[in-house]
């Protein structure tokens, strides 16, 4: 191993300098314009904003990254890499909740400095008051760069958490982290070989350490484009992985499951897939259909039955924990009479995972549902300027062995094959059963065309624990449908599918459901907008009198 991921790139550009590339896709009208830079001039230009940097007193903090331009993002991320500098990815705030969401990340990482584009630029500035200098130009010469005093301790970025569960935290990822991690990642099949394609943003733990610093580790070709490209006309990510051979590529469940549906036969026949050998899926529960829908749907187009590849990972882990073996069909396996889960693989490279009761704190035996606890060195140093939580989820041990990761995930083992069953923090306790909120969600989200994502959560009201459902609606596809159609159609289907009291139900448009930066949806924070009544663009609500007690208090 490197003394640091800076001498692990450098060594890359002396070996693949001229003969690997990042590939950028720019909407340009309804076409994509390319903009191509080899590692070399990466290299360059990381130098020249690490020389810059070395100047800067306000480098001494974390400096925080705002770019919607992901070629532009990586050469900030490097040059703070390169200048020993500590790096804190965020994405570009366009509303109110991810202006507060990006002002709290700047003051808890205790920022000075935020580096942007000249678009942006004013916009940043007029929402912080730490300095704000834009990237796209010339900012020092790459030739006075001298490699800093950096080696496996040193912090490299902060990555902060997405908030799917609570505040979000800044995990303190260290150079030997990141190596160890893409070390890891790159056993399952990446190498320089590898061309991949992707749309993750940059400020998610998939899109940087799985897509952009992996490129360079593993000596391999990125194509890579923004979300928004994406998920205007999602047949690009399609046409980008047939356009350049692409082998691998990587997103959440929700994206395949988009594809999936949206992909028309007119499009299909377009395209050639038989290139790809490896479309990771993680970030959110992997779901047998998505599996299976998009076998079906693009088994024509030269999709390999073995092609999607599910993954489990987090922040704190630094991105990989688990994946299954390239070349293999998932694993998939019954839990329970009406319950399917889908294998994510077994541990990574380095990395050892247990099943642990949370309440004793003791390891369960095999095919037992506990806490998922991990250790190894990808896992991160603890949360920034967080000493207590950093020693409650950090630093848990297993009598003499430790210390290890506590994941706050559920899941259990089977031949070492990890199966994911959900959040801890997010599990229902319904009349003393334990319910999984997106086992509920997925089974409302097949009842009608209409329904997209909604949220499962409980509340105390009455004494006793009520099921709330917050549902997604497209109203364009209703089809006559009316809401109160609907719904008394959701509270059928949820009290005969869980053998629970009928939930209360509240439909609302799409856009209402708050989810985070990587698609998953955002429970908890949904809870409190129902506590608060602050829910925006309610279409139709069925309560029980005790909860619209509880919201009137």
């Amino acid at each position: 191993m490197q003394p640091s991921y800076v001498h692990h790139v450098r060594q890359q550009v002396s070996v693949y300098g001229d003969t690997r590339s990042y590939t950028y896709l720019r909407e340009a009208g309804r076409e994509l314009a390319e903009e191509i830079v080899t590692y070399r001039e990466l290299d360059r230009d990381a130098r020249a904003i690490a020389a810059w940097l070395a100047d800067r007193p306000e480098s001494a903090e974390p400096v925080v990254l705002l770019y919607l331009d992901g070629m532009a993002f990586l050469r900030a991320f490097l040059g703070c890499l390169y200048a020993g500098v500590v790096a804190v990815p965020a994405p570009l705030p366009h509303d109110e909740r991810s202006t507060q969401r990006v002002a709290g990340i700047i003051a808890d990482s205790g920022s000075r400095l935020v580096l942007t584009t000249n678009d942006f630029q004013p916009m940043v500035a007029a929402a912080t008051t730490a300095t704000v200098a834009a990237t796209d130009e010339d900012l020092g010469d790459p030739d006075a760069w001298r490699m800093p005093d950096i080696d496996t301790g040193t912090i490299a970025f902060l990555q902060y958490t997405s908030g799917s569960t609570g505040t979000p935290k800044g995990v303190v990822v260290t150079h030997g982290n990141l190596l160890h991690n893409e070390a890891a990642i790159s056993a399952v099949g990446f190498d320089d070989k590898t061309t991949g394609v992707t749309w993750i943003p940059q400020f998610h733990d998939m899109g940087l350490i799985g897509s952009l610093l992996l490129t360079i580790y593993a000596g391999a070709n990125l194509v890579f484009m923004s979300p928004t490209t994406f998920l205007k006309r999602p047949v690009r990510w399609l046409h980008a992985i047939d356009k350049y051979r692409a082998t691998c590529t990587c997103a959440p469940n929700f994206a395949y499951e988009l594809i999936a549906k949206r992909i028309t036969d007119e499009q299909l026949a377009d395209l050639d897939l038989s290139t790809l050998e490896i479309a990771m899926c993680g970030a959110e529960p992997v779901r047998e259909r998505t599996i299976t829908a998009v076998r079906e749907r693009f088994a024509s187009a030269g999709w390999r039955p073995t092609a999607l590849l599910p993954a489990y990972g987090l922040a704190e882990v630094t991105l990989l924990a688990t994946a299954g073996p390239v070349d293999a069909a998932p694993v998939i396996t019954d839990h329970g009479p009406d319950r399917t889960l889908v294998g994510c693989g077994q541990a990574g490279r380095g990395l050892d995972v247990r099943i642990v009761d949370p309440h004793t704190e003791q390891q369960v035996p095999e095919d037992t549902v506990g806490e998922i606890w991990i250790r190894g060195d990808s896992v991160a140093a603890g949360y920034w300027n967080r000493p207590a939580e950093t020693r409650q989820t950090f630093d848990a041990h297993l009598g003499d062995e430790g210390p290890f990761l506590r994941t706050g995930d559920l899941g259990l083992l089977r031949g070492g094959e990890l199966f994911v069953t959900g959040r801890r923090k997010d599990l229902l306790i319904i009349n003393a059963r334990n319910i999984y909120p997106q086992d509920i969600e997925e089974l409302v989200e097949d009842l009608h065309p209409a329904l997209t994502t909604g949220v499962a959560v409980s509340v105390d009201a009455g004494g006793r624990e009520r099921l709330i459902l917050v549902q997604g609606v497209k109203t364009a596809l209703l089809r006559g449908t009316t809401p109160a159609e609907l719904t008394s159609t959701i509270k059928l289907a949820v009290a005969r599918g869980f053998d629970v009291p009928a939930p209360n139900v509240v439909l609302v448009e799409s856009r209402a459901v708050h989810r985070t930066t990587s698609g998953k949806v955002q429970r908890n924070s949904m809870r409190t907008a129902f506590l608060e009544h602050s829910i925006g663009a309610v279409l139709h609500e069925d309560l029980e009198p005790a909860l619209s007690r509880t919201l009137t208090v």
